[in-house]
């Protein structure tokens, strides 16, 4: 069995490792010519040189104070571990350390290895290696305790151990050394990546960040939007709160972003980051751009923000949103340590009328959503009493979903006593009933899988138990959401040898040895096929060299089939879903929910629906739940249009005949009124005018203050379809906050295959040069192909290296064309037009996702047709701002045009009215101001409406653009 071989031989390592590895205090087999034996660190050298963990040169120099690369790290890490008995191959020893989450980032970016370690990043890594999952200072804390290091004068303060600090060699050799002799050295790793969730087993001593440890006045609660101790007000700029009052549903969100100074009032860098923690006194969550829940957040330069989600509540309350600074080594952020910066948010049950869409266009099937949410799901029972470790699984029950699953452990009996049992779930006693599996994180090995292949596992195994009554082992623990995890565990040995112990590799085939053939894929395979596939786009490049080896390839290519085969069904799913006659449409569909965030089911009414000036009446009658993208409700209101407006457009929904009587006091708050929605369909890339043997680097910027900008991650869906539409010889596509990362390069359908953008999260400072120098790096020395690369960023970078880049870039012939996102205020144009402007690209200023559309749209044709285009993205939203106030009498008409835009030579205000329209020429007051002001008693023959065009001509009197606003009075 392959427990029993694993056994005996990792006690043959213990054996092995045992007598070779033991500290002993022997004199080095060679002199060492640059460490005396009087030096405190010769005995740690010497037995590290004894044990082939190191080496001298040729000239018997140890160099104790060299620079200590990653990869040789786990490569002595593996040599002193007792549990590996592998080989110590780079790759091989990497492979088995990913199955434990030590926080190594040479992991899955295999050109990170050669880089140099802090002792801050040792201190992590470490204490992952030893079951803990801790930050910096907590790490390095856990190293105190455990007499690994007494820190560089013995305080044993975080400072003191010099956290920042690259690791030496002869630092690494003191603190193995300890480490061997006084533990056990045997991995036990983490349960899932490194984020800090045990920091709270270990206790910081007062000093140990440097504190003066005086204590601040804790702030007072009152009804401004934030709150900042009196003694940090040269450090908190502003606290800006998107929306301060949210609906209590549980869907329901607001941007929350603190403004911040050093304390003593300079400028905070733009490449500096810092993390904070972000806390909320009514249990609201705090999630990232994708959803998920975060506890801690890093600031941008100047910037922290966060996502706050309103409960689902039935009463209405008010919560306070705190940052709090944490793991501070910087003297000059030290007045906040301790503080909480407060934002103040309102929450309120209320009735609501959500409006969701869906397109079908034949000739652009990327973007059929309209962010559709998900329906509620139960979440899973815990199994009370149960300890995060192995469970056995005695009985599964597809059909009911349901299993039951047992441990020794202690429970607290009727009365009060605790006794240590075997606990069954969905055994002899009725108290403990089966537990539901469906909605709990289900995994192989550390791989999430389907519900279909949880059970056809599980199903196997029990099947073929050498016990009886039979049972099989899985690992239980509970995740970042509470929510329970089931992973089943162990690779088969006949699949294991053949794959050299890879365990992505040996996952994907024992995963499909669970699956059908190929002519027998149904719907209900969907899951299961791209969870699979989803760990084979991830593979290494080796890895997957590996998997081609095994049976000629063969099952490569199956899984790839099995992709297309899945993918295909999905489709004519779809196709069959559609309505008859129909060649492409918007499909508007209107739920009702009760205040608290519960869907009504069975409302018997209908609702007016309008898109596109169209209006249609629908019933709550449609039951819109669909199993592959789990959307959708029973008592849906659906209407489909004829029309499919790309960009922005609007629905308006109200409900209409009589209220049903059940609901009018519960949906009060929304009868009689007219709901709309502004919605944006992503539109398509015109068919290419040109084609370019090109290659081209794609520079995406997700640090934290893309958060505010771009909260929908619209840059990652948009630039997957850049590099489908550009179709480059070479791709080069690059992720970049404080560090930069390669996310894929090579051909465009190699690189759209990896979900590149899919799952990046926004964190961290901005470093944009760092990820376009690397950029550089990876074209090829082909003088025959063009080069370019494109930046999205708010600019708000450092500019140190600014110079040097473009220096760099012209060398190398490469264009930068460079595009940012947002407000104006929110970002740096400076920095992104001198990089575009110097190296023969051009920059655009994008302020919503209609513009970030026709930037990349221009960008296309400058590239392919080798042409230079204005970076004006002319259109309904030329106009920065355009408004018409009315104060004192007084009419004031002021327009403003962005400066890359020098084409428009005069603007009109045109109001209509029942009487006839009435225009005025604004005055131009400068490129990009036009102004005027009338005494209203112009307007008193006319009744006008309280909306009015502004509209854009250039020097031949030809339409630019027009844009529609309401009279503020």
């Amino acid at each position: 069995m392959r427990h029993v071989k694993k056994a005996l031989l990792l006690l043959l390592c213990f054996v092995l490792t045992f007598v070779t590895v033991v500290p002993a205090t022997t004199q080095a087999a060679t002199n060492i010519q640059d460490v005396p034996t009087t030096n405190s660190k010769y005995g740690a050298i010497s037995w590290a040189i004894n044990n082939d963990l190191m080496s001298t040169n040729g000239a018997n120099n140890f160099l104790p104070d060299g620079q200590v690369a990653e990869r040789d790290v786990v490569t002595m890490f593996s040599k002193l571990d007792k549990n590996y008995a592998l080989t110590y191959n780079e790759s091989v020893a990497y492979n088995f350390y990913s199955e434990f989450y030590l926080p190594l980032e040479g992991t899955f970016v295999a050109s990170n290895r050669s880089k140099t370690i802090t002792r801050g990043q040792f201190a992590r890594i470490y204490a992952a290696f030893k079951g803990l999952d801790l930050d910096e200072p907590q790490a390095v804390q856990y190293l105190y305790i455990n007499d690994i290091s007494t820190g560089s004068t013995g305080k044993k303060t975080f400072a003191d151990f010099n956290p920042s600090t690259k690791l030496t060699r002869g630092d690494l050799a003191v603190f193995l050394y300890r480490g061997v002799q006084n533990a056990s050295f045997a991995v036990q790793g983490l349960k899932k990546a490194a984020s800090g969730r045990d920091n709270d087993k270990i206790t910081l001593p007062p000093g140990f960040m440097g504190s003066t440890g005086g204590e601040f006045e804790e702030p007072n609660d009152n009804d401004n939007d934030f709150v900042g101790p009196p003694y940090v007000n040269n450090a908190l700029q502003s606290i800006d709160i998107e929306k301060p009052d949210l609906i209590a549903n549980d869907e329901d969100r607001t941007l929350i972003t603190v403004s911040l100074k050093a304390c003593n009032g300079d400028p905070i860098a733009d490449d500096k980051s810092y993390t904070f923690r972000v806390t909320s006194t009514h249990g609201a969550k705090i999630v990232d751009a994708s959803g998920e829940t975060v506890r801690n957040v890093q600031s941008d330069g100047s910037s922290v923000s966060a996502i706050v989600v309103a409960p689902a509540l039935t009463k209405s309350a008010r919560d306070v949103i705190s940052f709090e600074l944490i793991n501070n080594t910087d003297p000059s952020m030290k007045c906040l340590v301790g503080e909480k910066l407060n934002a103040n948010v309102r929450y309120a049950p209320k009735a609501e009328m959500r409006i969701n869409f869906e397109v079908y266009d034949p000739k652009n099937l990327d973007d059929t959503e309209g962010g559709l949410p998900k329906p509620p799901v139960e979440r899973p029972k815990l199994p009370e009493y149960f300890t995060e470790n192995l469970v056995d699984v005695h009985w599964i029950d597809p059909g009911e979903k349901k299993f039951s699953i047992g441990q020794q452990t202690n429970v607290t009996n009727a009365l009060g006593v605790v006794e240590n049992k075997y606990l069954q779930y969905g055994g002899n006693d009725a108290t403990y009933p089966a537990l539901g599996y469906e909605g709990a994180q289900l995994q192989f090995e550390n791989y999430d899988i389907s519900v279909y292949l949880f059970e056809k596992i599980l199903d196997y195994r029990l099947k073929n138990s050498v016990t009886k009554p039979a049972k099989t082992e899985i690992m239980y623990m509970i995740n970042d959401q509470g929510l329970p995890i089931y992973r089943i565990q162990g690779i088969d040995d006949a699949i294991a040898s053949q794959v050299e112990n890879i365990n992505p590799v040996g996952s994907i085939i024992q995963l499909m040895s669970h699956m059908p053939e190929e002519k027998k894929l149904t719907i209900e395979h969907y899951d299961s096929v791209i969870a699979i596939y989803n760990i084979l786009s991830n593979l290494s490049n080796y890895d997957r060299t590996v998997l081609l080896k095994y049976q000629g390839g063969k099952l490569l290519g199956q899984v790839e089939a099995y992709k297309k085969r899945v993918e295909a069904l999905k489709e004519s799913a779809e196709e069959a879903a559609r309505p008859n006659g129909k060649d492409r449409y918007t499909k508007v569909m209107v739920t009702l929910v009760s205040p608290g965030g519960d869907i009504v089911t069975d409302y018997q009414g209908t609702v007016k629906i309008t898109f596109d000036g169209v209006e249609k009446t629908a019933s709550f009658v449609t039951n819109t739940s669909d199993y592959l993208t789990g959307t959708g409700h029973p008592g849906t209101a659906v209407a489909y249009f004829d029309s499919i407006i790309y960009g922005d457009s609007k629905i308006e929904a109200e409900l209409v005949n009589k209220v049903d009587p059940r609901y009018a006091m519960i949906l009060k708050d929304i009868t009689n009124k007219t709901i709309s929605k502004q919605i944006f369909t992503n539109p398509y890339f015109s068919e290419n005018v040109c084609s370019l043997a090109s290659e081209v680097a794609y520079v995406v910027d997700y640090s934290a203050s893309m958060r505010a900008v771009d909260p929908t991650n619209y840059r990652g869906k948009k630039t997957d379809d850049l590099i489908k539409q550009i179709n480059a010889k070479n791709n080069i596509v690059i992720k970049t906050n404080t560090k930069a990362r390669v996310l894929g390069e090579g051909d465009t359908s190699t690189v759209l295959a990896r979900n590149l953008f899919e799952n990046e999260k926004d964190a961290g400072a901005t470093d944009i040069f760092t990820g376009v120098k690397l950029a550089m790096s990876k074209f090829s020395a082909d003088q025959k192909t063009s080069k370019s690369i494109v930046v999205v960023s708010d600019g708000k970078t450092s500019r140190s290296s600014l110079n040097e880049t473009i220096a760099a870039a012209k060398k190398q012939g490469i264009k930068v064309y460079t595009v940012s996102m947002g407000k104006k205020s929110q970002i740096n144009e400076k920095v992104l037009k001198q990089l575009a402007d110097e190296t023969g690209g051009t920059y655009f200023h994008a302020s919503n996702q209609m513009q970030f559309h026709k930037a990349y749209q221009t960008i296309i044709d400058s590239i392919l047709c080798k042409k230079v285009y204005p970076s004006c993205l002319n259109g309904g939203d030329l106009f920065d701002s355009s408004t018409v106030t009315i104060r004192k009498g007084i009419i004031t008409m002021n327009a403003r045009i962005p400066s890359d835009c020098p084409g428009v030579d005069r603007v009109v205000v045109r109001y209509s009215s029942v009487s006839g329209d009435i225009q005025f020429d604004l005055t131009k007051r400068s490129d990009s101001v036009f102004m005027l002001t009338k005494n209203v008693q112009v307007m008193q023959d006319f009744k006008i409406n309280t909306e009015v065009e502004f509209i854009a001509y250039d020097k031949d009197n030809n339409l630019l653009s027009s844009k529609k606003v309401k009279v503020s009075n």
